[in-house]
């Protein structure tokens, strides 16, 4: 295998050396403008494989001008006679020639909309020129074409080249390229096959470790369980970004365009940017070698699903995490129902299903939480430095989490009756060692700061209360009942019995007392600071009250305990499985899905259908003409044939707002619409006592405080009526 390797790999650098000193270069000279009308001089002239969203965002490093313009120019290669369809989507206007003739008008201000045409072309080789303007507000630029009636598809990058030969010339470097990817494909088949025959033997070790031991074979069991619970319907919403403050790839290629320096920064710290940008790593090297094309939507939706499958991974890491906290500290049985407590929060099992940094975050903390319980008994200075590089970790994941380690180096110099030992020096040097390698600092210092000042500035301007004595008591109360929502009551009252336990038995009292400090010193540090909440908050927490639970749901099912004990431990799961399963049943059922259906049927691609409120709560547009529409003049000026209204979210629009009026007239139809749609997925268990008010309920309440409101809301649909 060594020697198929060896030759495979000297095969495939011959082909990248005869690619490399191939004179014929390929892509299309791109040249960029400062204005939207060509009329400046060129910023830059480059050359680019493909016209496309990612070329205009990288040519201006991430950060585009609202208004510039931009024409390629070169050759395309058509391999055969035929009838070729080309397809523009832009925003704002682009146009195609071929051969000087204008194939595709896609001009004007206007939202990502497509635009066709055909064209015969002989086999060999054609000029090619594109130009393209934006004025303001967002960019996109995608090009497609089609051979003798076929599927569209991106423009490959072996048809596109910046200078003119003949066509023999030109089909031999096509071909090589082709070559090369092929050699590129075989050799990382190659390579996979040899690396999965060198892991074997460990892997068969590891399963036969884990296969041994009836604790380690449950808590295999219990991740897999919560993986399949948190696969379904990840493909919720793409290519769009239905969950909310989701890390999407557009910001991900932003910051990978600036190289995470240069001042750069985001709301969210850069630890999962980088995450993410190593799992987009393989198609990315793809799409730069031109090896294949996706378009924009679809490229966006095959990152989208890569960046929540790191968030599923994140969340089975955290069910391990959390059985070695419980293990630790009440015993395995107590661990492993700790794991299957958290696996059963429905916003656990909401989040570890997004890109969202929630899981990730709590992942590191989760891992950090372990390694300090480890501490706490083994006072070993390994832990202690572990523990110090994921509590970074976790930080430089979402910046909230500092709060969460406030209390333990205290815990650790409480138990170890030491105020200043080196232990604790040492673990601290090294995590502030690691908090400014991945923060970046060295070359981004001015990006961490623009950070820090967005998360304190603009970024904090959400205050529910107000700094007083009624006010943290108002925030207190929510925060009370949104622990109850993200648990379920049963689950929530097994917790408290849990800590009940705890602090009576001498044992687990200082344990416990220790890691009910580190979730008040969380809500204490972060929660009550900020003076609002949202359920993701509570997360962390979540992991904390999920040992305590872990420890009541191992007393009620101990060897000889009372039948009525078992039987209330089966209840409490029983009800948690129905509770954490609406969260899927929802996403995978989503309303959205049947009112796109319904526009698809009624609206097709010609009649324009206009929305408001955020992209997050709405019907996906890249299917039909859409505008956004904030006013009744608006909707006047604009005539939309179809109006689309999420009720659910309607609801939370304050009287002073101008999408107020607006929405009170449709519903009451005194605008010129009629409602022609109204529905919303209903749930399977409505009967389920106690279900989450925005899962299970009427969704009334106008103080939004979760983004499981968001999944499957009521869609109601307008029509214009005729005169």
């Amino acid at each position: 295998m060594t020697r198929i390797i060896l030759g495979a790999t000297a095969a495939l650098l011959a082909l990248v050396v005869a690619v490399r000193f191939d004179p014929l270069p390929q892509g299309l000279t791109a040249t960029y403008f400062a204005d939207a009308n060509w009329s400046s001089a060129p910023v830059r002239s480059i050359r680019e494989l493909q016209p496309s969203t990612d070329g205009l965002r990288a040519a201006w490093h991430g950060s585009p001008p609202e208004a510039f313009s931009a024409t390629w120019i070169g050759s395309l290669l058509a391999s055969r006679s035929g009838t070729y369809t080309f397809e523009s989507d832009s925003d704002d206007g682009a146009w195609l020639y071929i051969d000087g003739r204008l194939i595709v008008d896609d001009g004007g201000r206007h939202a990502d909309l497509p635009a066709s045409g055909t064209v015969h072309l002989e086999r060999g080789v054609h000029e090619i020129y594109i130009r393209y303007f934006q004025a303001g507000g967002d960019y996109a630029l995608g090009l497609r074409w089609a051979i003798d009636g076929g599927p569209l598809r991106a423009i490959p990058a072996w048809a596109l080249w910046a200078r003119r030969v003949e066509f023999s010339r030109m089909l031999i470097s096509a071909w090589l390229r082709r070559a090369l990817a092929i050699g590129f494909t075989v050799w990382c088949a190659l390579v996979a096959a040899w690396l999965l025959a060198l892991i074997a033997p460990p892997t068969r070790r590891g399963v036969a470790y884990v296969w041994s031991d009836p604790a380690r074979r449950t808590l295999a069991a219990i991740v897999a369980a919560s993986a399949l619970l948190n696969l379904a319907g990840i493909w919720w919403g793409l290519p769009s970004a239905w969950a909310g403050d989701e890390l999407t790839p557009k910001p991900v290629m932003i910051a990978l365009s600036r190289h995470f320096s240069a001042g750069w920064f985001d709301r969210y710290p850069p630890l999962h940017f980088y995450v993410l940008t190593i799992a987009y790593s393989p198609w990315l090297l793809v799409d730069a070698m031109g090896w294949a094309h996706l378009t924009d939507l679809q490229q966006t939706t095959v990152l989208g699903l890569v960046g929540r499958l790191v968030s599923v991974a994140a969340a089975a890491g955290t069910l391990v995490a959390v059985y070695v906290c419980g293990a630790y500290t009440f015993g395995r049985r107590a661990g492993l129902w700790a794991a299957v407590a958290m696996a059963l929060v429905p916003i656990f099992v909401f989040y570890a299903k997004t890109a969202n940094p929630e899981v990730p975050y709590v992942f590191w903390f989760a891992v950090a939480l372990a390694f300090y319980v480890r501490a706490l008994q083994t006072a070993a200075l390994r832990d202690v430095v572990a523990f110090g590089i994921c509590a970074v970790m976790a930080i430089c994941t979402k910046d909230q989490a500092y709060a969460l380690f406030i209390s333990m180096p205290f815990g650790l110099m409480y138990r170890w009756r030491s105020i200043v030992d080196r232990r604790l020096v040492v673990g601290g040097a090294v995590a502030a060692a690691v908090f400014i390698a991945v923060q970046n600092i060295p070359l981004n210092a001015s990006g961490f700061v623009a950070h820090v000042r967005d998360i304190t500035g603009p970024g904090s301007n959400y205050r529910m209360v107000e700094p007083t004595i009624a006010g943290q008591l108002a925030l207190l109360r929510l925060s009370a009942a949104l622990d109850v929502r993200s648990w379920g009551w049963p689950l929530c009252l097994s917790s408290v019995a849990g800590f009940a336990i705890a602090i009576r038995e001498r044992r687990t009292r200082t344990d416990a007392v220790l890691l009910a400090l580190v979730a008040a010193t969380y809500y204490g540090g972060f929660i009550a600071v900020v003076l609002y909440n949202y359920d993701r908050y509570l997360l962390p927490i979540c992991i904390v009250q999920a040992l305590f639970a872990g420890l009541a749901l191992d007393r009620l099912t101990a060897q000889g305990a009372a039948r009525w004990r078992r039987v209330v431990a089966g209840v409490v799961i029983a009800y948690s499985v129905l509770y954490a399963a609406t969260v899927d049943v929802l996403m995978i059922g989503d309303t959205r899905y049947d009112a796109e259906a319904w526009l698809r049927v009624h609206a097709g691609r010609e009649k324009l259908v206009a929305m408001t409120f955020p992209d997050v709560v709405n019907p996906r547009t890249f299917a039909y003409k859409s505008v956004d529409i904030h006013t009744t003049d608006d909707l006047a000026r604009w005539a939309p044939e179809y109006f689309v209204l999420n009720a659910d979210y309607a609801r939370a629009i304050a009287p002073h707002r101008p999408e107020f009026a607006l929405i009170g007239g449709l519903q009451h139809e005194t605008l010129g619409y009629r409602r022609v749609y109204r529905y919303r997925t209903p749930s399977l268990w409505p009967w389920l006592p106690g279900g989450h008010p925005d899962l299970v309920g009427p969704r009334l309440d106008i103080h939004v405080s979760s983004f499981l409101r968001d999944l499957s809301p009521t869609i109601e649909i307008y029509e214009r009526a005729r005169s």
